[in-house]
């Protein structure tokens, strides 16, 4: 026999001392099937006999608890079918009785005549009826009056100042002193003019190049009530001399705008529509609806454009306005019509439009896709107008040769007065840096109701963008601010700071 003397000690030192307490316990494995049949034993029932007595009744299914069950016969339906109902009609006099629940009594001096008068809140006599603006003077006389026709001296008086304005610009007399004059003049007879007299002041101080903005503000306010009652081409008038005006004011372009909408379909020709979306792109306002119409309507005329309306349509429009599919078929039309070729046989203007368009198209927009005769036409263009085309370039205004000389004089510095870039001319140029000088009336908008602030047209925008993409440095000057400097040492000590930090105004 073996002995093994180690496991004798582990049972020995067992018995000594006890294992210690563990949480596991052991379970005695039990089968399925024995525990079915201990289930069936216990219970005395098997799964049909449970489903048996578990199953709902017929009488018992109902989407909602105060259903009819499906079994339930329809009683009593005969007292809830629709008859007639007969009412006696209400008696049309009405009586209230009022009680005084007071405990002490009326006073005896209180005559009795006093109760049947109103009392003195309901009294309006004299006051403004429900619903006038609290902010305006009411004249019960005069609510009361019909609209009187304007005294024949008043209309003389506007007669002839229009008179007067009108041979003032044909006689070449455009100093801005004396058209302050008319613009006070003006201030006070707009009030009473009709809408063609309207237009036809407005027209004046814009081809003066009038720079008081108060005018503009009250012309643009009279036209906002007179342009309901204009007709189309009347309308088109007003919209093509806001644009030359420059005045951006959005509340007056979405009357003009809805007025438009409606007269679309009477009596709009194509030269409206093309005049409209130019105005659009000038004034660089948008009325949404007017110019998704008028696109609707247009984008399958541009087959039918002769040369002129095609050179009508302005290459911002092109650009900023036409959607997609409207940009493609225009650009179709007019490489199918040549536009600008030949260049020897094209007007100068006609031929610079295209050109500058042929720059935004290579330069500032970036298409999908173009179509291959499009394509052809635009390097057609470009080539043929660099060989043949000859530009003169813009001579210097007064403000840039007062910069001029203060570069040249004071400063000691190179400058390139006017240069010219294919068709855009450049004034003041220091190696790659431009001075741009910003006019008040030309490059800026009149807005109303804007603080102050001035926006930049689009023209404006549209060139230093290009100048931008051909790799020019743009520094931009104020021409009113600059004459404000005076003296030749404030305005050196400007040049100079611009010229080192780089500063792209003179506001401090």
């Amino acid at each position: 026999s073996f002995s093994f003397p180690h496991i004798n000690l582990v049972m020995t030192a067992s018995q000594v001392a006890p294992a210690p307490p563990s949480a596991r316990r052991n379970y005695p494995r039990v089968r399925a099937s024995e525990r079915a049949k201990l289930r069936a034993e216990e219970d005395g029932e098997d799964f049909e006999q449970f489903r048996a007595r578990t199953k709902p009744r017929e009488d018992e299914i109902k989407e909602d608890v105060f259903d009819k069950a499906a079994t339930e016969p329809f009683r009593h339906e005969s007292l809830y079918t629709a008859t007639h109902i007969s009412l006696t009609p209400p008696e049309p006099k009405l009586e209230l009785t009022l009680r005084d629940t007071r405990s002490r009594q009326m006073p005896t001096n209180l005559p009795t005549e006093a109760l049947d008068h109103p009392l003195l809140s309901s009294d309006r006599h004299g006051f403004a009826p429900p619903g006038h603006p609290s902010d305006q003077f009411y004249d019960a006389a005069a609510a009361r009056v019909p609209p009187q026709p304007v005294p024949d001296m008043t209309q003389k008086l506007e007669m002839e100042f229009l008179e007067t304005i009108e041979d003032s610009l044909r006689g070449g007399e455009v100093e801005p002193t004396l058209w302050s004059q008319y613009a006070k003049r003006a201030e006070e007879l707009l009030i009473t003019m009709p809408l063609d007299r309207v237009l036809r002041v407005l027209k004046a101080f814009v081809m003066a190049r009038h720079r008081g903005h108060e005018l503009f503000h009250r012309i643009g306010a009279e036209l906002a009530r007179e342009v309901k009652d204009a007709s189309s081409t009347r309308l088109c008038q007003v919209f093509h001399w806001l644009a030359r005006a420059g005045l951006r004011d959005q509340t007056l372009m979405s009357l003009m705008g809805n007025e438009a909408l409606f007269r679309l379909t009477d009596d709009f020709v194509l030269d409206m529509y093309v005049e409209v979306l130019n105005v659009h792109g000038r004034l660089d306002i948008r009325n949404q609806r007017l110019v998704g119409a008028i696109l609707r309507d247009l984008t399958p005329l541009f087959t039918e454009f002769s040369k002129d309306q095609c050179a009508a349509v302005m290459p911002l429009t092109v650009m900023g306005v036409l959607s997609d599919e409207a940009r493609v078929a225009y650009l179709s039309r007019c490489a199918e019509l040549n536009m600008g070729l030949p260049v020897r046989m094209t007007k100068p203007e006609v031929l610079r439009q295209f050109r500058l368009l042929e720059d935004c198209l290579r330069l500032d927009y970036h298409p999908t896709t173009l179509p291959n005769a499009v394509q052809l036409w635009l390097a057609s263009l470009k080539s043929e107008s660099e060989a043949h085309d000859e530009i003169r370039p813009v001579p210097l205004s007064n403000v840039e040769q007062d910069i001029l000389r203060i570069l040249q004089q004071e400063l000691d510095i190179a400058v390139t007065p006017t240069l010219q870039d294919g068709v855009l001319t450049l004034h003041l140029v220091m190696g790659k840096n431009v001075l741009e000088v910003l006019d008040s009336y030309d490059d800026y908008y009149v807005t109303p109701a804007m603080g102050g602030q001035r926006l930049v047209r689009a023209e404006t925008k549209l060139r230093q963008r290009l100048l931008w993409r051909r790799g020019w440095r743009l520094t931009t000057l104020d021409a009113d601010e600059w004459w404000n400097l005076g003296d030749d040492i404030y305005k050196k000590d400007l040049l100079e700071e611009i010229l080192i930090t780089g500063q792209r105004s003179l506001r401090q």
